[in-house]
């Protein structure tokens, strides 16, 4: 492995034309800036020119610490310097995790930048996303054609063929919107298609009965 080279409960509200919806807070991680970005790729299938910085491999693995961790079947990136700075181009079942968040898509382009993950790119049919919310086991969950993310921000914005759950009662489908990973919140600007069930209940894990498990 190497461095590159040079549950609170349902705070859930109807959508109006420009309203959102807000749910459980979400834990917002920490990452030293001074971590290092850590690249591994599978055997015989990696090339690179360290004096362009660009390279081309498969398999590829990008981690930062124990909160980011980045997979792809094809890589190739430009733009590299000892700084972990550059841009990579992933295709073939792109997985990212990142701030709690899990991204899963066709193709992605991922931008490093000061030694951190500044804006991601994912596009499939669909690409999906998931995000876990803090002292909870259920998960904020989306899907869209197109999701990009900008750490400044700390914003997702999905758009084509989009749609939300609050993994417990909540379903919007909506053309596009945006999602907080600061404050898990959901707003819009369209018109959207809200499904609420205010009185579902999550049934509560089966217990195993060990007379008859293998």
């Amino acid at each position: 492995m190497a461095r590159f080279f040079p549950d609170r409960g349902v705070l859930a509200a109807l959508l109006s034309i420009a309203g959102a919806v807000s749910s459980a807070l979400a834990a917002v991680p920490t990452l030293d800036s001074k971590t290092p970005i850590e690249f591994k790729t599978g055997k015989g299938c990696f090339s690179a020119n360290p004096d362009a910085g660009t390279l081309q491999a498969c398999d590829v693995t990008l981690t930062q610490g124990p909160t980011t961790r980045i997979t792809a079947d094809q890589g190739s990136a430009k733009g590299l310097s000892d700084r972990n700075n550059g841009e990579w181009e992933l295709t073939g079942k792109v997985h990212i995790e990142f701030d709690n968040a899990v991204l899963d898509a066709d193709r992605a382009t991922v931008t490093f930048a000061g030694d951190r993950l500044q804006k991601i790119h994912v596009a499939g049919a669909p690409s999906h996303f998931s995000h876990q919310l803090k002292d909870s086991a259920r998960r904020n969950q989306g899907r869209a054609a197109r999701i990009d993310y900008d750490a400044q921000s700390a914003m997702l914005r999905l758009s084509g063929d989009t749609w939300y759950s609050n993994g417990s009662n909540l379903n919007i489908e909506v053309p596009a919107y945006t999602y907080n990973l600061n404050d898990s919140t959901i707003s819009t600007s369209d018109e959207a298609k809200v499904t609420l069930q205010l009185n579902k209940r999550v049934p509560a894990p089966r217990t195993p009965d060990r007379a008859t498990s293998q």
